[in-house]
């Protein structure tokens, strides 16, 4: 029950934190962290099949998606989520 605790706080604050900043990367994270939240209890409840090695995907994923989405995101389109002008 610890990884999709951890995940679900970590995608909540990630949005609140793209509420108030505008973190680009947020955006992006803030869902993933809550699909991965949803796949981790869904595994953990025996609901999804993952085969034998589920939390090790599920951990590549977690790496691999946080590092893509949290530095490649912002390498390309910025820091900051930016405004039209008015």
């Amino acid at each position: 029950m610890i990884w999709p605790i951890t995940l679900g706080w970590m995608g909540i604050g990630c949005l609140l934190n793209a509420k108030r900043c505008g973190r680009l990367h947020c955006y992006f994270t803030g869902p993933f962290f809550l699909g991965l939240a949803g796949a981790s209890l869904l595994y953990g409840l025996g609901v999804l099949h993952l085969g034998h090695r589920g939390w090790e995907l599920l951990g590549y994923v977690l790496l691999i998606g946080a590092l893509a989405l949290t530095c490649g995101i912002e390498w390309i389109w910025g820091r900051y989520k930016r405004n039209p002008p008015l």
